[in-house]
């Protein structure tokens, strides 16, 4: 990889870290479900969407993530895949950064 192409894979990946933080304090600004829960669109890839969900507390055991980066295929109408954070640490960031970035690349639909 050139370093150019370094930098920008760099740029591309701090850009998402930032938007799921920025997505992460908007959720606590967002409406509740019917059922408590609160859900907000990070990206779009086609018919692919980026959403940061929360569960509801009272309903979610605490070995259970509260909070879910979820990828949402439009063309089967159901999640594909989804990474649960507690609390968004320097792991669970990394770890939801790269299943963005799978979706933006397409290799989570093959």
């Amino acid at each position: 990889m050139s370093r150019f192409n370094a930098m920008q894979a760099e740029a591309c990946y701090d850009q998402i870290e930032q938007d799921i933080i920025r997505a992460y304090v908007q959720l606590a600004l967002t409406p509740d479900h019917a059922d408590g829960s609160r859900t907000i669109r990070l990206a779009q890839f086609g018919a692919v969407e980026v959403r940061l969900s929360e569960a509801p507390l009272e309903d979610t055991p605490p070995t259970v993530p509260p909070f879910w980066v979820e990828i949402y295929s439009y063309e089967s109408d159901s999640i594909v895949d989804s990474c649960g954070c507690f609390e968004f640490d320097e792991d669970e960031l990394s770890a939801a950064v790269e299943l963005v970035i799978e979706a933006q690349q397409g290799q989570l639909l093959h």
